[in-house]
């Protein structure tokens, strides 16, 4: 098998940094009232950077056709828990998606 191009590792990356967000939101979001000022802005800065850097880049590969089958089919799953979890980032404060989320 060849080698990854680094487009297709960083896809990867961010497909995985993405959704093991958005799979830990939940937990987040059971803590958040409880967490110090600093640990919640944090939090924010890190969303705010998956989501206007790593979110916006995944949509641009997949309309530019660079991602496999598989990517697109992760990247979809992906948008759908955004979808489910658009209440709980409005309900924290984080940032607005930067993106639409329809499939």
């Amino acid at each position: 098998m060849a080698a990854p191009t680094a487009i297709t590792s960083r896809i990867d990356r961010s497909l995985r940094a993405l959704l093991a967000e958005v799979q830990d939101l939940p937990r987040t979001a059971e803590e958040w009232d409880a967490l110090p000022d600093g640990e919640r802005a944090a939090i924010a800065l890190d969303w705010d950077h998956l989501l206007a850097d790593y979110l916006v880049e995944l949509d641009r590969f997949c309309r530019e056709g660079e991602m496999t089958d598989d990517q697109q089919r992760h990247y979809q799953e992906l948008l759908g828990k955004l979808r489910e979890a658009t209440p709980l980032l409005r309900r924290l404060g984080l940032l607005p998606l930067p993106i639409a989320l329809h499939t």
